[in-house]
C-alpha cells in the first residue's frame, strides 16, 4: 500500500515560517494577478480570501472545501482548497527567489583535470553543488589568511610588549637612581644641620656671638 504525503491543512500552513509567510501573503493580496486579496465583511474588518470570487456567489462544492485560518497578527485567511494549492506552489517559487536573491550568476571554465578535482571533493564529502567545493575552498584560504594576519598581529604585539616592558625597567632603574640620590642628599643635610646646631650651642657656652666671631692669626712679635 502506497502512504502519500499526510494533507497539511491551512491553519498548519499559515503558523509555521510565520513571518515569511505573511510576507509572501501580504506581496500576493498586492499582486495585479493574485490568487488573493484583502477584503472587508460588513462590520468592517479585513481579512484574506480569494480574488476571483470578489463580489460573486461561491459555489457550493468550491464552498464546501473553503478553509480558515487565523495569522499570527490576528488576520484570517479564508481560500478554497484549490487556491490553497495554489499558494503553496506559487510559495515554493518565491521562497526560491528569496532565498537565491543575494546570488550572483557566473560561468567559468576549468581544465578538465581541475574540473575532475572539484567533482571529486563534492563527491569525497557528499556536497550537492559544485559550487560548495569552490565556496570552502575560498573559505579555506580566507581563514589562513586571517590566521595569517593574526600570527603577525599577535607577533607585533609581544614585540612592542617587550619594548614597552623594558621602557619600564629603565623607567624604574631611573626612579631608583633618583631615590638614592635623594637619601644621600638628605643624609648630607641631616650632618650639616648637626655641625650647625653644635657649633652654635659650643658658642653660646662660652659666650661668642657665633655669627660675628672670626678666627684671627697672631702676628710674631
Amino acid at each position: 500500500m502506497k502512504i502519500g504525503r499526510p494533507k497539511q491543512d491551512l491553519n498548519k500552513w499559515c503558523n509555521t515560517n510565520v513571518d515569511f509567510k505573511f510576507e509572501f501573503l501580504d506581496k500576493e493580496c498586492k499582486k495585479p494577478d493574485g490568487l488573493i486579496k484583502y477584503l472587508n465583511n460588513q462590520q468592517g474588518f479585513t481579512f484574506i480570501s480569494e480574488s476571483k470570487f470578489f463580489n460573486q456567489n461561491i459555489p457550493q462544492d468550491v464552498l464546501l472545501t473553503f478553509q480558515q485560518a487565523i495569522l499570527a497578527n490576528g488576520l484570517s485567511i479564508y481560500v478554497s482548497l484549490e487556491c490553497f494549492n495554489q499558494l503553496k506552489k506559487r510559495f515554493l517559487k518565491y521562497k526560491k527567489e528569496q532565498n537565491e536573491s543575494h546570488l550572483i550568476k557566473k560561468q567559468y571554465q576549468f581544465t578538465k583535470e581541475l574540473s575532475t578535482q572539484i567533482q571529486y571533493l563534492k563527491n569525497m564529502n557528499g556536497w550537492k553543488k559544485e559550487e560548495i567545493v569552490i565556496e570552502y575552498l575560498v573559505n579555506v584560504y580566507l581563514n589562513q589568511k586571517t590566521q595569517y594576519k593574526t600570527k603577525v598581529e599577535i607577533e607585533t604585539k609581544a614585540i612592542k610588549l617587550k619594548m614597552l616592558n623594558d621602557e619600564i625597567c629603565k623607567n624604574l632603574s631611573e626612579i631608583k637612581r633618583l631615590k638614592t640620590e635623594a637619601f644621600d642628599l638628605k643624609q648630607k643635610l641631616l650632618k650639616e644641620t648637626s655641625a650647625k646646631e653644635h657649633y652654635e650651642n659650643l658658642c653660646k657656652k662660652h659666650g661668642i656671638d657665633g655669627e660675628n666671631f672670626q678666627l684671627t692669626e697672631s702676628s710674631p712679635s
